[in-house]
């Protein structure tokens, strides 16, 4: 994917940045997680050298929590005060770096490591930062959680999640630690808006997925399906699909299974039980988004 930058923000400026980039064809390169800790490969000493030149060139930036993880890098930068060069300048200079040592290292010029481009994702607040310092930190005991736990493939039935509420018995296919992604972005597109309220929605929506947020919605409206097929088409986007009906008859298949479910990309979820019939009554719909926005934002949820 290109570089996708956030309109509106002064990158010359003061920012707190979640910098994402990851090896090209997932190639696991940069580190091995063992018992849930990373033990990095020469790629990921190099990686890390590299990274941490950004402070030492160009003293505005403190850098924070990273995980060089098998086939992608997270890191925290922040520009407490105006840098020599925005933080896209400087994540190209790392991943040139690293490049370079990495071919001189093992005498093949023509190595390619990276991905296109990378998520850099701006958090607005201090809260915000922290949940994604809290993230970063918990990234390899996830890795290593995905890979202990196949059966997270198969059906799950009773899912408890801190985000899930608790009063509904849930189940679900695919990776359950999608739900502990800080920005977990609601998809409820109305069929009663404007063409252009529609289009203003879906495409802030596919912003924040560009910068990595996870979208989770029921997909159910057009404009919902549209979301979906856009979010297929973004490299390394990952989906959560809240389903007003019952997984009875579910069975991964096709794309689902090989491409989402297999790469950790996908969660289906359904708090509604086993034999509730496969059709979306208003009812049912309607409770499906009030679920979509507490558990996107569980901070909303009344304490009674």
């Amino acid at each position: 994917m290109g570089n996708v930058r956030v309109r509106g923000h002064d990158y010359r400026g003061r920012g707190y940045y979640f910098i994402t980039f990851g090896t090209r064809d997932r190639r696991r390169l940069l580190s091995r997680i063992v018992d849930g800790r990373v033990e990095l490969e020469p790629a990921g000493e190099l990686l890390m050298q590299a990274w941490r030149q950004i402070a030492e060139e160009d003293p505005a930036y403190e850098l924070g929590v990273t995980a060089v993880m098998p086939d992608h890098f997270h890191g925290l930068a922040i520009a407490r005060r105006e840098p020599k060069f925005v933080i896209g300048t400087h994540v190209s200079r790392v991943e040139g770096r690293a490049l370079h040592a990495m071919r001189k290292s093992l005498g093949n010029p023509t190595l390619n490591m990276w991905d296109e481009g990378f998520y850099d994702y701006l958090s607005l607040n201090m809260k915000m930062l922290r949940a994604f310092e809290a993230y970063i930190a918990d990234n390899p005991a996830r890795w290593q959680l995905r890979h202990d736990h196949p059966e997270w493939f198969r059906k799950q039935y009773a899912l408890q999640h801190p985000r899930l509420p608790s009063e509904t018995t849930w189940t679900a296919y695919g990776d359950a630690t999608l739900l502990d992604h800080p920005n977990l972005v609601p998809v409820i597109v109305s069929t009663k808006i404007s063409e252009t309220e529609r289009a203003t929605q879906i495409s802030e929506i596919l912003k924040q997925v560009e910068h990595g947020g996870i979208p989770i919605g029921g997909f159910i409206s057009p404009g919902e399906r549209e979301v979906a097929a856009a979010v297929a088409n973004i490299p390394r986007a990952r989906i959560i699909k809240l389903i007003p009906w019952g997984l009875k008859r579910y069975k991964p298949s096709g794309a689902a299974a090989t491409r989402w479910l297999a790469d950790g990309r996908t969660l289906i979820l359904t708090g509604f039980p086993d034999n509730e019939p496969e059709e979306c009554h208003r009812t049912n719909c309607l409770k499906n988004n009030e679920w979509v926005k507490l558990i996107a934002n569980p901070g909303s949820r009344c304490v009674r």
